[in-house]
């Protein structure tokens, strides 16, 4: 097709008339082009003209001071509970309206929390109807900005995640990847400015900030400060929005596989901790629509959910059973709840459920566990796989197996190998940084550290063990409460120590 001329008046005294469908095709196109710009820009315009608003500082930086503004609808909620009302973030230099999960309710608890602070709590640069700022030391944008030791950790569709250290602790940065797909995408499909398409990805970052603020839990990521600059976003450093959690070490399947037993066990724990949070969170049952590994990571060995932006609000709406249900091609399998009062009642559990199957237990669980605790196991695998437990009946099994775990209680000592010992046992005594040698069972990267019950099944360990001559047995205990045994593959003089006790293996006949 020809282009179109500039001067379309020279068209007319040539008398070219053009096809009426052609002239339709144009007209359509340029109607359809605008609205998606105005969409990109501004996003979905909301129908509720009556709003309140709650305000988010901006964090005291170098350009002063300048509130986020959160308009939410004072009308009740929506008949579809997972479709909100539409919210608006204002900045000085940015006003974007999004559709989203329902946010208001944790909006109004975080300010309504805020509210019921002591006079003398209220943080001197935060308004009465703020997001609550978290008790202790908050990180403001001035305390970002002196961040040290930045180094680049990884990114996804919108944010970029760096590493940093401030007071001598590592934290987690996470801000909007310019060069990432929400952003490219955005300029490339509908040519905007910069500015104007990281002031949309930068919306998510503001989603999490208060999503993360308002569902505290221990296996959910601690947000330890946020900054919202007062300015556009001009390419440099100190005009980003920049959100600081804990650091963690991010999760891939082979690297749960190559943990100790004890220490998958602790994240199967985690996720069914999670599972049941999320299912009686205070905002109602809450769907984690991208559950996936990368989507949680490991902070000291715990688990912890890092990225919330996709989580969604209440159970999905519907006229019929049928419309609860979702196939799984991949695994040829169907999740299904009844629909109730127009309700898919204890869909997103299910669907959770069964996603946490798929990504953690059913891979990492079996994998090693100890024989006694075997039919344990095999049951909670099927609550999970095939959806048949909820999140109450999976917490209260794993909470079961951590305890018979701890207390030995799978242990088999109607053997005669479990009820005698030939070691010969010194207490005060060690072989520390000595006759150390790398198993496959190890809770340690250096040395084989393993964790026992009692100096019985140190025992039976070692001797099972061909290259185990001694062990070492230490005051320190796990996170399940058992006590830390170093394995030697040697003997020599050992030194005093106080807090150990030293077996050697007798001279095998």
């Amino acid at each position: 097709m020809m282009p179109v001329p500039n001067h379309f008046n020279m068209a007319t005294r040539k008398k070219r008339n053009a096809p009426v469908s052609r002239l339709a095709f144009v007209a359509t196109a340029a109607i359809f082009l605008l609205g998606n710009l105005v969409f990109v820009r501004y996003g979905l315009i909301s129908e509720h003209e009556d709003t309140e608003s709650i305000i988010i500082n901006s964090r005291s930086s170098p350009w002063g001071r300048s509130p986020l503004e959160v308009d939410v609808p004072k009308l009740s909620l929506p008949e579809r509970p997972n479709i909100a009302p539409a919210a608006t973030w204002q900045l000085p230099h940015m006003q974007v309206r999004i559709f989203d999960p329902t946010l208001r309710k944790l909006m109004e608890s975080t300010r309504d929390n805020y509210m019921n602070f002591g006079a003398n709590d209220r943080p001197a640069d935060s308004t009465i109807n703020g997001l609550d700022r978290p008790r202790g030391e908050s990180l403001n944008c001035e305390d970002i900005n002196n961040i040290t030791a930045r180094k680049y950790l990884a990114s996804g569709w919108t944010k970029a995640v760096y590493r940093g250290r401030y007071k001598g602790r590592d934290v987690a940065l996470k801000t909007v990847d310019i060069k990432g797909r929400e952003v490219t995408t955005c300029r490339k499909q509908f040519n905007l400015p910069l500015r104007d398409c990281y002031n949309k990805a930068a919306q998510k970052i503001l989603k999490e900030i208060l999503l993360l603020q308002g569902i505290t839990h221990n296996n959910v990521i601690k947000v330890l400060g946020y900054c919202v600059p007062n300015r556009p976003y001009d390419g440099h450093e100190d005009s980003t929005v920049t959100m600081v959690t804990e650091l963690g070490e991010s999760i891939d399947l082979i690297r749960l596989l190559q943990m100790s037993w004890e220490d998958r066990l602790r994240v199967v724990h985690g996720v069914a901790s999670v599972l049941h949070f999320v299912a009686h969170s205070p905002y109602g049952s809450l769907a984690l629509n991208d559950f996936r590994r990368q989507q949680f990571v490991l902070v000291d060995g715990e688990l912890r959910m890092s990225d919330v932006d996709d989580v969604g609000f209440g159970e999905q709406a519907c006229t019929k059973d049928s419309e609860c249900e979702t196939y799984y091609s991949s695994v040829n399998f169907t999740i299904g709840t009844q629909c109730i009062n127009n309700l898919c009642h204890g869909y997103n559990e299910k669907k959770n459920i069964f996603n946490a199957g798929r990504h953690f237990t059913t891979f990492i669980l079996p994998h090693g566990a100890p024989p006694g605790l075997k039919s344990h196991i095999d049951v909670i695998i099927n609550g999970f796989g095939n959806a048949t437990m909820n999140t109450e009946q999976l917490l209260k099994s794993m909470d079961r197996v951590v305890e018979i775990y701890r207390n030995g209680l799978h242990l088999d000592r109607t053997q005669p190998e479990g009820n005698t010992t030939e070691y010969s046992c010194h207490d005060n005594r060690d072989l520390r940084g000595r006759y150390d040698y790398r198993c496959r069972y190890s809770l340690a990267y250096k040395g084989c550290t393993v964790s026992v019950f009692d100096q019985k099944e140190a025992e039976l360990m070692c001797s099972r063990d061909p290259e185990c001559r001694a062990f070492v047995i230490s005051e320190q205990k796990t996170w399940s409460g058992r006590t830390l045994v170093h394995l030697k593959n040697a003997t020599g003089v050992p030194s005093i120590n106080p807090k150990t006790q030293l077996c050697i293996r007798p001279i095998d006949r």
